[in-house]
């Protein structure tokens, strides 16, 4: 359950050489052409296959030289969590420690909390010591970010400022204890202690936020594409998002390039009207349901590939919490947190945990960062995992967090009497939306296969 580098863990080279005879069958190679064109021995090779020996330096040098491949396609993920989770005491998150100083004072002082080479989650705890007596976003003590990549959620504990810049404009938001926000990549925003504010919070008089940063669809290798293709060509893809209508006209118009599609032939095979057509592809008008199927026919996509969003969302979305009402469920009292609806795979909820629980009463879908910010210690016992076996059990102290991996059982308890407080903020991992779809199409004969291949494309006996 910790963070050591593990490249040579048998369980890693085995799926590098997984990986590798995948890659193997996608360029349609077999071992003896392998071995010929990348200049090792047919043993060698075998003993990457199987997973006895590591990938050298040399031989991926070798084969992106001479196949269409980069190097970070013969990378495999390393797991960190091969017992279905990881956990990081508050010790070691104050191990961590760093202060920042902005406009010639501390501004912040970070801490590392529980991160996984799993998941793209990058949590930080942030302490805000620049402390402010009024609310106005161009007090000279407040010093603003650039913005960042990452799209970004914040629990907010205590007495904290939120200063963020909407359409030009600089807003503020005074937060305290349960409130929370999201924000979209890039949106400049900053942080500072309400100093004038009685708090009743463990940290004192300094307001505390736990900013959980994460990667969506366009890190890692959507992201690797972008930088290739350049701003010019990637602005091509962009949606127009000003309402739904244009949305909608900026997906069909995309579908009818792809097929080098007129809009003539397209009213035309789908028996629309052109006056209707030239409505669509203005922005002026979204079809009904009938339109879309007949639409979809045409470009041959399904229905739902037309579609705009339901509801387009603000880049920063601000929910305090007295704004959700606390629903049951098993021995937890939820309280949903901010949400935004185009990233239906991010959940963030506060779990008060109010008893011991019966089973393992939690199977979560996503991948789950979790953090103890309540008084009490929570017992988390979970079932899975690849080198667990059996049900395990661990206290969580206040201020402890742990990443959980989908799908793992486990739950949370306290004893009779106590209250635990838990951060749970579940973000999508790559197999969603999309990734989802195409895999629910393989069969599940072949899931083995998928995950870890193990026999080349055609029997060569």
């Amino acid at each position: 359950m910790s963070n050591r580098m593990i490249s040579k863990d048998p369980s890693y080279l085995k799926r590098q050489g997984a990986n590798f005879l995948a890659l193997m069958n996608d360029l349609k190679r077999n071992r003896r052409a392998t071995a010929e064109e990348l200049g090792i021995p047919l043993s060698q090779l075998e003993q990457i296959i199987s997973g006895e020996t590591v990938l050298p330096e040399e031989v991926i040098e070798r084969a992106t030289q001479i196949w269409p491949v980069n190097r970070r396609d013969f990378m495999v993920l390393e797991d960190d969590a091969p017992e279905g989770i990881l956990i990081m005491r508050k010790e070691e998150s104050q191990k961590s420690s760093r202060v920042f100083a902005r406009g010639g004072s501390d501004y912040y002082e970070y801490r590392d909390t529980a991160m996984s080479k799993v998941s793209s989650f990058r949590p930080e705890w942030i302490l805000e010591l620049c402390k402010i007596e009024d609310d106005n976003p161009d007090n000279p003590l407040i010093q603003w970010n650039n913005g960042h990549f990452l799209h970004q959620f914040t629990l907010f504990i205590g007495p904290v400022n939120f200063y963020y810049l909407d359409e030009g404009k600089k807003k503020v938001f005074k937060a305290n204890t349960g409130d929370s926000m999201y924000i979209t990549p890039f949106v400049p925003h900053t942080f500072a202690t309400r100093h004038r504010d009685s708090v009743d919070h463990y940290h004192g008089q300094e307001g505390l936020i736990l900013a959980l940063t994460y990667g969506n669809q366009l890190a890692g290798d959507a992201q690797q594409e972008l930088s290739v293709l350049g701003p010019k060509l990637v602005s091509g893809y962009l949606l127009d998002t000003s309402s739904r209508e244009k949305y909608f006209a900026s997906l069909l118009r995309q579908q009818m390039a792809s097929l080098s599609m007129s809009a003539e032939d397209l009213a035309a095979f789908s028996s629309l009207e052109a006056k209707v057509m030239t409505q669509f592809l203005e922005g002026e008008k979204l079809p009904t349901l009938a339109q879309y199927q007949r639409l979809a026919d045409v470009l041959k996509v399904n229905s739902r590939d037309l579609m705009p969003p339901d509801y387009l969302d603000e880049r920063v979305i601000i929910h305090p919490i007295k704004s959700s009402k606390p629903r049951r469920y098993q021995n937890y009292q939820i309280t949903d947190l901010a949400s935004v609806r185009f990233l239906p795979h991010s959940k963030a909820l506060i779990l008060d945990v109010e008893s011991e629980a019966s089973d393992l009463n939690l199977i979560v879908p996503l991948h789950q960062y979790c953090y103890n910010f309540g008084p009490a210690c929570c017992v988390v016992q979970w079932n899975g995992g690849q080198s667990a076996e059996g049900r395990q059990e661990v206290i969580l102290r206040p201020d402890d967090s742990l990443y959980i991996k989908p799908h793992i059982p486990h739950s949370f308890s306290v004893p009779a009497g106590s209250l635990g407080r838990i951060l749970s903020l579940r973000i999508a991992g790559r197999i969603t939306g999309e990734a989802q779809r195409e895999l629910s199409q393989i069969n599940p004969h072949h899931l083995r296969r998928l995950c870890e291949e193990n026999v080349l494309w055609y029997r060569e006996r």
